[in-house]
């Protein structure tokens, strides 16, 4: 029996994927490629997949170094997550998708797009994003690169509350294997070049609790628990906070075994102070609708199955 996955977060910026009627998008020949690419992903044999997944990056990539795909409406493809920068003086995007292979391995591709104007003439960057989840592990004090990511599908996008802060807040989701999954609470930035950066040690995160704190500063937070069970991370636009499920072991005993975890029904918080991310543990929710996350579907729900965006778990 399949199981869904279901994700829980706010509504992305993928609202504002709006079809901006007066460009004209030389490249729409290739988006029924990908749409159809884009389907072949998600069924059929582990070596189809394969073949679909390697054409759908070439049109990508082909469709993402004319300039005016940033602002393409995307929503047809149904594997394709895009987050876009929630700020208007700096123009990106972010692509990702999961493959699914066998049972319950999944595999995560994705490019970064970065524009900038320099001399009246418009510069677009584009970089492949190559998954390096193994070999990094549960590094969650590195810097990393395009090169060197933590493979996973973003589905939320957090600005810096400051004007002059160029570090964003990306979460995501992992399938990761039969037994967990992960989400991940990532920093990155863009330099110049238009080149993503992963990992700056912007979190202050309490390890003790709140009568003996320990905090420690972290790059990102990556948390893994139960395949069978859900955990919520996202903002709260109305606390300005980042809401999450905290998670226990089944067992104090199997503290090591993450596959154990499950979330214990209280809530902790990243909350923005001077462009570093504060956690605080044991968030009261009781009364409180507007701190509860929102539990976010896509916009055109009715039209398609959950499954879509993120690939079925099957036991």
């Amino acid at each position: 029996m399949k199981k869904i996955i279901n994700i829980f977060i706010l509504l992305t910026s993928i609202n504002s994927f709006a079809k901006k009627e007066n460009i004209d998008f030389l490249f729409e020949n290739k988006i029924d490629s990908l749409i159809s690419f884009s389907n072949a992903i998600q069924t059929g044999s582990d070596l189809s997949r394969l073949i679909a997944n390697q054409k759908f990056e070439k049109v990508l990539r082909d469709v993402l170094n004319d300039p005016t795909s940033i602002d393409y409406d995307y929503s047809n493809i149904k594997c394709l997550s895009v987050i876009e920068s929630p700020k208007k003086k700096q123009k990106f995007r972010i692509y990702t998708w999961a493959m699914k292979l066998g049972n319950d391995d999944y595999d995560y591709f994705g490019f970064t797009q970065y524009q900038k104007n320099k001399n009246d003439k418009l510069k677009n960057f584009v970089y492949k994003l190559s998954n390096k989840s193994k070999e990094i592990g549960k590094d969650e004090l590195s810097t990393l690169d395009s090169n060197n990511w933590i493979g996973c599908v973003y589905y939320q996008i957090v600005a810096p509350e400051k004007r002059k802060d160029k570090t964003y807040i990306l979460i995501g989701w992992d399938g990761n294997n039969w037994r967990s999954t992960k989400k991940i609470i990532e920093t990155f930035s863009f330099n110049n070049k238009g080149e993503i950066s992963f990992g700056k040690k912007i979190i202050r995160y309490n390890l003790g609790t709140k009568k003996r704190p320990k905090v420690v500063s972290k790059a990102r937070l990556i948390f893994e628990y139960n395949g069978e069970v859900s955990m919520t991370v996202s903002y709260n636009s109305n606390l300005k906070k980042i809401i999450f499920d905290h998670l226990r072991p089944s067992d104090p005993k199997l503290a090591d075994l993450y596959f154990t975890y499950a979330p214990d029904f209280t809530y902790d918080a990243l909350e923005y102070e001077k462009k570093k991310w504060i956690h605080s543990s044991d968030i009261d929710v009781r009364n409180q609708e507007e701190v509860k996350p929102v539990r976010w579907q896509p916009k055109d729900i009715n039209e398609r199955t959950k499954d879509t965006l993120i690939p079925q778990r099957s036991n």
